[in-house]
């Protein structure tokens, strides 16, 4: 077989029907109804959503800083109050102001040590200094 019987097969096979034609006709456009004002509304609305949340945060953060350092000022007085009472606490605590307030209040040292009984009331051991 030749490659003319089957362009000749080709040329005999029964055609579609054709369409009916139709007439086009240019038409104009709709006219859009939509406008930018609601978008642009939108948008300085975000913007000034975004603005406020900013201050807000800034002044948050700001009130939290002066808060912080209120509270550094506090512990370092309460550090220097500490250190100032315990300053007086080993003071007080000496043996020489321990002897020095016992003789205010009438004290004398003890001329011999020993051990009391709590129950008699008595002193069991006695002993030279």
């Amino acid at each position: 077989m030749s490659a003319a019987p089957v362009r000749q097969q080709r040329a005999h096979a029964p055609r579609p029907e054709a369409a009916p034609r139709r007439h086009l006709r240019a038409v104009a456009a709709p006219e859009t109804a939509r406008s930018l004002v609601p978008f642009a509304i939108a948008c300085v609305g975000v913007v000034l959503a975004a603005l406020a949340a900013v201050l807000l945060i800034n002044t948050t953060m700001a009130e939290g800083a002066y808060e912080r350092r209120d509270l550094k000022i506090q512990i370092r007085d309460l550090h220097v109050q500490q250190a100032a009472l315990q300053e007086t606490l080993d003071t007080n605590a000496s043996p020489e102001e321990l002897a020095r307030r016992a003789s205010v209040l009438g004290m004398a040292p003890a001329s011999a040590l020993g051990f009391v009984s709590l129950s008699d009331g008595i002193v069991l051991e006695t002993g030279k200094k």
